[in-house]
């Protein structure tokens, strides 16, 4: 390679690195929360139907199903995560604080972006704690859209989360004991900031973080409704309310002994006519399926 064309080329490199690794502060001020978009309303996921881009005022007039509002310190590991998107707007989704630097979302939220913030203490958004820009994404390699596959993501923050174990605090993980587990039949709780369905032009972030508590249903039942589920994916049941669009990568955890632990990573949920409909499960990602994974790219030590 010509000497020149090297050095340009690592320059071009080192500035797209530092542009990464020194990201600005957000300013929630500086946000029009009416224009935040679901995943479903970005003109890059239209796209891929051939659908053409929304504008700001059809997302104004278009807007967790059945949930309840969550305190501060109900669910201190729920992390908003915001996409900026440039000329197709900011578009929004969920997210779990797994340590001071480390945030899990699904990769289908922030596959192919580059500026993403994370909200901390926002069970109220109107109130927001903090905002902490991204610094690095990791997509998992075997990632796959179209397949509904391996729908995960580490965020790196920028800074390290001010953890006061009361607002802010990582989630504990699975041990590696729980892999064996099916967690059929075991109560699972669901949070984020989705959709509620209780009024048409319903924003998002919903003001309040919102929660739903149901029954992991086993992947064989789950099947009926997705053909193309598979040991990777974990199903909570939506008869007491349920995730919909803005809730995607939102933490689903379980109580054992008095341990709270993650199971799961919400990644899809079926829409009908009337929004996110009950009765059919919500899918998510299998955490225990990737603990090797996270552990080898976060500073997460997984317990025996």
């Amino acid at each position: 390679m010509n000497p020149l064309l090297r050095v340009t080329l690592l320059g071009v490199l080192l500035t797209a690195v530092l542009a990464i690794e020194s990201p600005a502060e957000l300013d929630p001020k500086s946000i029009d929360w009416s224009t935040v978009r679901t995943l479903q309303e970005t003109s890059k996921f239209r796209a891929k139907f051939g659908l053409a881009p929304l504008s700001d005022d059809e997302i104004r007039s278009s807007r967790i199903s059945g949930g309840t509002v969550a305190a501060p310190s109900d669910i201190p590991w729920a992390a908003g995560v915001l996409i900026h998107g440039g000329t197709s707007g900011h578009s929004f989704c969920s997210g779990v604080l797994i340590s001071a630097r480390f945030v899990l979302t699904a990769a289908n939220c922030v596959s192919g972006e580059s500026t993403v913030t994370v909200a901390l203490n926002a069970a109220n958004m109107a109130n927001i704690g903090y905002l902490i820009s991204v610094s690095n994404i990791l997509i998992h390699p075997n990632f796959s859209w179209l397949l509904g596959r391996d729908d995960l993501a580490i965020l790196t923050l920028s800074r390290d989360a001010p953890i006061d174990n009361v607002t802010i605090r990582p989630v504990l993980m699975p041990r590696r004991s729980d892999a064996q587990k099916t967690f059929n039949d075991w109560m699972a709780t669901t949070a984020g900031w989705g959709n509620t369905g209780n009024r048409d032009d319903e924003p998002i972030p919903t003001q309040f973080l919102q929660w739903a508590m149901d029954t992991v249903t086993s992947n064989l039942v789950c099947q009926l409704s997705y053909t193309w589920v598979r040991s990777t994916h974990i199903c909570v049941s939506t008869d007491n309310g349920g995730p919909c669009n803005g809730d995607e990568g939102a933490p689903v955890t379980v109580r054992e002994a008095g341990r709270i632990f993650l199971i799961g990573l919400h990644s899809f949920h079926y829409s009908g006519i009337r929004g996110c409909d009950r009765g059919r499960s919500a899918v998510n990602t299998r955490i225990t399926e990737y603990l090797d994974w996270i552990e080898q790219n976060s500073d997460v030590v997984i317990q025996p």
